[in-house]
């Protein structure tokens, strides 16, 4: 639907988050604006025997106090991540939780795994008694983002008029390392955990699990105004796409995964001229990196030049389908902040991943208002567009 179209409009108004760098969202900011890695050893069970012995934990997570000891003790720690990150973005938001509101609050939660994503989403909701819509989504590293976008055209199609949407994700396990490993996804660079995620460098061999949650409130931005909700962002452009790799892990090539970005680009009249300054990007540090480059080169062509493109994964590692949140999450504190977080570990840029202009070692000022965030795997593809108010 194009801007002309409707005039809703969609706004956040409350961010949550549980990651490796604390239990708030302003510890993941804190983390990834300082150029900090969060991968390390193993703790949490012994790893000795594994190819990729390092991982971002969560560590001594316990059940939030508000949360309810029964239902807490019926949740996985994937659940209690996204219940926890959830009740922190209603808290941001103000959502007044009462019979008449709970009906109008859906919920759209990713997770890598469906069956894991049915009782999480369903966790969530039953935690912040949402009785409006409820979907949950399993599309590898897109599913959260891809929450997101889908819970926003809830609010646009007046479907409810608030939403509370991200992705969680608990793979740190010796059968999750397992799995990725066998999938020749994950670095073995296990001598230097802080530098092994190497997200656009010509040295990447691999990704380094990650876990946490990221969820953000959506509103209706008449009924965000009308309560005096304080507006962290907008919406301004979603779209999702499938590519046709014959590999379920592989990108097909750069055509098929530029076009989510291209029509959260058209659908809701942005052009490419000026209007975003930043990309948030996918980048794991794997093969998909070279892919998300000359794709975003496809995409904007000439004017990728004054395109800046930053990745947090090398400081985060890869929390799969809660990664696309997590960057959402990120790109809304860097328009906030004016500033774009360094995208760690990356010293030799590969040519091969579109030459673009990456923000590297330290911080970088940003002076415009709009960010383009990524999610790439499994053949999914969701890009969001956002902008500061």
């Amino acid at each position: 639907m194009a801007e002309s179209e409707s005039a809703k409009r969609v706004c956040i108004t409350g961010v949550g988050v549980v990651s490796p760098f604390g239990r708030t969202a302003e510890a993941l900011w804190a983390g990834l604006s300082a150029g900090v890695s969060a991968v390390a050893p193993i703790m949490s069970f012994d790893a000795s025997e594994l190819g990729c012995r390092i991982a971002a934990e969560v560590q001594g997570y316990a059940p939030r106090d508000d949360m309810d000891p029964d239902a807490a003790a019926r949740m996985d720690r994937r659940a209690l991540f996204a219940a926890d990150a959830a009740i922190q973005a209603l808290i941001q938001a103000d959502v007044p939780i009462t019979a008449e509101t709970v009906t109008q609050i859906g919920v759209a939660a990713g997770t890598e795994m469906p069956e894991r994503a049915v009782t999480t989403t369903a966790h969530v909701a039953r935690t912040i008694s949402a009785a409006g819509p409820v979907m949950h989504l399993s599309a590898g590293a897109a599913g959260g983002l891809m929450c997101i976008g889908e819970a926003a055209e809830w609010i646009r199609r007046e479907e409810c008029a608030i939403a509370v949407a991200g992705g969680a994700e608990a793979p740190v396990t010796a059968d999750g390392l397992r799995h990725f490993d066998a999938l020749k996804m994950l670095t073995h660079n296990n001598g230097d955990a802080v530098h092994a995620m190497r997200p656009f460098d010509a040295a990447r061999d691999g990704f380094a699990l990650s876990e946490g949650a990221a969820m953000v409130v959506l509103e209706d931005e008449d009924v965000a105004v009308r309560r005096g909700a304080h507006i962290l962002a907008y919406v301004d452009g979603y779209g999702a796409t499938f590519n046709r790799a014959p590999v379920a892990h592989a990108a097909a090539n750069e055509i098929d995964t530029g076009r989510a970005m291209q029509k959260a680009l058209i659908k809701w009249d942005l052009t490419l001229q000026g209007e975003i300054d930043v990309i948030f990007a996918s980048a794991g540090g794997n093969m998909l990196d070279a892919i998300e480059g000359k794709a975003i080169r496809r995409v904007w062509g000439p004017n990728t030049d004054r395109l800046w493109v930053t990745s947090i994964k090398g400081a985060l590692g890869h929390t799969l389908g809660a990664s696309g949140a997590m960057n959402l999450v990120a790109a809304i504190f860097s328009l906030q902040a004016g500033l774009i977080p360094p995208t760690a570990n990356l010293e030799r840029q590969d040519p091969e991943c579109g030459e673009l202009e990456i923000v590297t070692e330290a911080v970088r000022r940003l002076h415009g208002t709009k960010a383009m965030v990524n999610a790439f795997g499994l053949g999914h593809a969701a890009s969001i567009i956002i902008s500061r108010p």
